[in-house]
């Protein structure tokens, strides 16, 4: 079997794909589905896996010395990434002890239907009003699967689900204010009435009875933790040395840190030094238009100092963060997806604090967003990190790859990003945008140091706190966010791992090229490859091959 069976291979692992998450087709700017939320019962679970063994079967039967280096690519792509859904479903049993999985596919499946103008409203109404009619559906299908889960899941589906409340009440109605056509006007009524009612029927259901029952382990465990890392991020080095490289980057980093903060002041502790640094904040009302208001500038930046070209002149949005994402998310990046073909619109999210916390809690959250690590959040998110490199992704001409992106690459990237911002001069030298960017990064080392303590050395959610708090220079709010994302999944581990690969990467094509060295042609390359960092390299190493 050669490349045309391999692509066929492709073609009907895509259409299964999209078949089973319907929402995810939506926001991958495939719009046959956006009638469909999506059938989660265990019989379409099960289904789903023998999909799975059928793909893997058929990968099986290609002899990959004959398909072209990019198709090989992509054809140990597929195969890890089919391997890692069935680990899912099979022993991780994410459809049995992840509530947040079906919360999280009825909001996205939602807001993707109205956060973006890729159809005309009406036409998208009906696609809301047909997926709003199947959120009973889903929920009941939630009871009857969910049991045996970690108590941590359930609290953040609780979350989740006062979020999508808000969704219901007030997001949708509102991006359906300028519909002219009463009769579906009235028809959506009827139908997010019903969705809101089941929702607080299936809210209580979670904090009066799945709750209670809910004491399984979150954990991995050091094999499911290896699967991970080697079959969803193409990371197949020894646990021991992956950790290793942790900690000795947790070091370095934070000597780096307190001899900056010394140059400050030297009668501080650096951990009284970055509050004190932190303590310059936009208020909680000027959050949002403080952080738009750096995106020209970090745009320019980037263009004059060779951080990367830019794909696009459209310009990304920044908005509040949806309210049923908000439990986990301080900031994150929203684009069309890779098949989009109309609509243009993009965001960066900004969660804002909520308003109920008391004064001392909105505080330390907003130290986060200090005037002095808002722009490395800023590039992040947006110039250049995940708005650029997703832009340029999004032109790649292979299909398959676009549904097989490795968040080492991705997340990686964008951390990655945040380092060169410094090192190209932003701040002109003030050390507190350095001091910030490296907390930023001790953020992100604690994330990967985390995902191991919490999966595979049973640290307690307690501990990790403490860890973020200790090591990281979090404030608590934080801190207890960030030990939950590690409690809901390890791969937050990418951020350092995909840093880590990236520089090794740079630090191998700057011995190579010597003096020919070219950021900007090494920036613009990697970005347009949508592969995972140890396939970009060979194909940087070897471009001509």
């Amino acid at each position: 079997m050669a490349a045309k069976d391999f692509a066929q291979i492709g073609e009907d692992w895509i259409a299964a794909t999209l078949e089973h998450r319907p929402e995810g087709a939506t926001r991958l700017g495939v719009h046959e589905h956006d009638d469909r939320l999506g059938d989660r019962s265990r019989a379409s679970v099960e289904a789903r896996a023998a999909q799975l063994r059928s793909s893997l079967e058929a990968l099986g039967g290609i002899n990959a010395s004959t398909l072209s280096r990019e198709e090989q690519a992509d054809h140990e792509l597929l195969r890890r990434r089919t391997e890692w859904e069935l680990v899912t479903i099979e022993e991780l049993e994410t459809w049995r002890h992840s509530p947040g999985g079906y919360l999280g596919a009825i909001g996205g499946g939602l807001n993707g239907l109205i956060i973006r103008n890729f159809a005309p409203l009406e036409e998208r109404t009906r696609s809301l009003v047909s997926r709003l009619k199947q959120v009973p559906e889903a929920l009941d299908h939630g009871r009857t699967n969910l049991d045996d889960c970690p108590r941590v899941h359930v609290e953040t589906a609780i979350e989740q689900a006062a979020g999508l409340k808000i969704l219901f009440e007030r997001d949708l109605p509102d991006a359906l204010s300028d519909l002219g056509n009463a009769a579906l006007k009235s028809e959506f009524d009827e139908a997010v009435s019903a969705a809101l009612s089941q929702m607080d029927s299936f809210a209580g259901w979670l904090k009066d009875d799945l709750l209670p029952r809910s004491d399984g382990d979150f954990r991995y465990g050091e094999e499911r933790f290896k699967k991970l890392l080697s079959l969803a991020d193409f990371v197949d080095r020894p646990l021991d040395e992956l950790e290793k490289r942790g900690r000795d980057d947790l070091e370095a980093t934070r000597a780096t840190l307190a001899e900056l903060a010394g140059q400050i002041d030297s009668s501080k502790s650096p951990a009284e030094v970055v509050d004190e640094i932190s303590r310059d904040h936009p208020t909680p009302e000027r959050l949002i238009p403080d952080t738009a208001a750096l995106l020209e500038e970090l745009r320019q930046f980037s263009i004059d100092t060779g951080m990367g070209s830019m794909p696009t002149e459209v310009r990304i949005e920044v908005t509040d963060t949806p309210s049923f994402a908000r439990s986990t998310t301080a900031a994150a990046c929203s684009t069309p997806g890779a098949f989009e073909k109309v609509a243009t619109e993009a965001y960066y999210y900004v969660t804002p604090p909520d308003p109920a916390w008391p004064a001392e809690r909105t505080e330390a959250y907003l130290k986060f967003f200090n005037k002095y690590s808002l722009p490395g959040i800023t590039a992040h998110e947006a110039y250049p990190g995940h708005y650029v490199h997703i832009s340029w992704l999004r032109q790649a001409p292979a299909k398959l790859p676009h549904f097989l992106l490795t968040t080492t690459a991705t997340e990686g990237w964008a951390h990655y990003i945040e380092q060169v911002l410094v090192e190209e001069g932003y701040g002109d030298g003030d050390p507190r945008y350095q001091i910030m960017q490296l907390r930023e990064a001790l953020l992100r080392i604690c994330r990967y140091l985390c995902s191991f303590g919490l999966h595979t050395q049973d640290w307690s959610v307690d501990q990790a706190i403490e860890f973020f708090e200790r090591e990281g220079y979090a404030t608590r709010p934080i801190a207890e966010r960030e030990a939950r994302r590690g409690v809901m999944g390890p791969g937050y581990y990418a951020y350092t791992l995909g840093k880590h690969e990236i520089l090794s990467l740079r630090e191998k094509l700057k011995a190579k090229q010597g003096a020919d060295y070219d950021q900007l042609a090494f920036h613009d390359a990697f970005m347009k490859l949508p592969y995972p960092v140890s396939i970009i390299e060979s194909m940087l190493a070897s471009p001509s091959d």
